[in-house]
């Protein structure tokens, strides 16, 4: 009895699974909430659980625009360059690390009529990740080719090197109150590396393509090269500290904004000498219970994958032993 209520449970999670899959029409998008803070915790639980649901989508390749996936599949590679008066090069770009309002500060860009490289964007760049993880192009091609396809703001690819070298390029450091509270959300975040190298995860193309940048991401950028210490506190708190000071020293305060995403519109639109828009609270997205929803979604499909192929098999078990008991 108890056999069959966990196979009952596991499959209304599978079919429910199946039916957002089959019923969304919806591209993989940023958060529509903009103050998500305000927000029960249940309430952004549920909606991280469907970011959850987005990132598996994209982790399969359902977001790839399908010349990526010809690209990929065929291994051959070409620019895709949008229309000549929307091309580009990269102008603003984010040197904070995760967790620090990173999402916050790409949607307040968007809303500023940039065209911004983050998350959303990774799995659908896939491509040029790619080329650049074998070496087919160096990070100046790379970042060109981001401006050929449109993209004019990054807060994702580009290093503290690169900017350096690319004096026309402004730079935004998103910070937190304190160390502490960087850790305290980070370590939310960090276990995602885990579980794209769990199955199904490992198994996908565009989790494969990403996974050198994302170990990059996940386990270098935040400990200073030091990956075995992913998930140490003191690690990670003294290299974010460390992190702040290395920006700071490295770029002319001129072209550099720290920016703690609570100061809001006014900074952010000095720095980029744009009007502050009238009327509009700064986004505040992606909490800390959105994130733990989302987590907790990717590692349900670690552990129900399976039921993919033994509700069928199982269901053919039972039906063949039914027709040979009516015999």
């Amino acid at each position: 009895m108890q056999t069959q209520c966990l196979l009952s449970t596991s499959y209304l999670c599978l079919a429910g699974m199946i039916f957002l899959c089959m019923s969304s029409q919806v591209c993989m998008a940023r958060p529509t909430d903009l103050h998500e803070q305000k927000q029960g915790y249940y309430k952004s639980l549920f909606n991280g659980a469907y970011v959850g649901f987005e990132t598996f989508l994209s982790l399969v390749g359902y977001y790839e625009d399908d010349e990526v996936k010809r690209g990929l599949a065929q291994d051959t590679f070409t620019i895709n360059e949008v229309d000549v008066e929307d091309q580009t090069e990269i102008k603003v770009v984010g040197l904070g690390l995760g967790r620090t309002g990173t999402t916050s500060l790409v949607i307040a860009l968007e809303m500023l009529s940039y065209t911004v490289v983050h998350d959303d964007e990774q799995t659908e760049l896939t491509d040029i990740y790619a080329r650049w993880e074998e070496e087919d192009i160096d990070e100046d091609e790379f970042h060109e080719i981001l401006g050929l396809r449109g993209f004019n703001a990054t807060v994702k690819t580009a290093e503290l090197s690169w900017v350096v070298n690319h004096p026309e390029s402004k730079a935004i450091l998103t910070v937190r109150d304190n160390p502490d509270k960087y850790v305290d959300s980070w370590l939310v975040a960090a276990p995602f590396i885990d579980i794209i190298r769990r199955r199904p995860f490992c198994w996908m193309k565009t989790a494969n393509v990403l996974i050198d940048s994302l170990e990059y991401e996940f386990m270098i950028e935040t400990t200073g090269n030091r990956p075995d210490k992913y998930l140490d506190r003191d690690t990670l708190r003294k290299h974010y500290e460390t992190h702040i000071q290395d920006v700071q020293a490295a770029i002319p305060a001129d072209r550099l904004l720290t920016f703690n995403v609570k100061q809001g519109w006014e900074p952010l639109c000095i720095f980029l000498d744009v009007p502050v828009p009238e009327g509009i609270p700064f986004p505040h997205v992606h909490t800390r219970a959105k994130l733990e929803g989302e987590m907790y979604f990717l590692v349900l499909v670690t552990w129900i994958w399976p039921l993919v192929f033994i509700i069928p098999l199982w269901g053919g078990i039972i039906a063949t032993r039914n027709s040979f008991l009516m015999k």
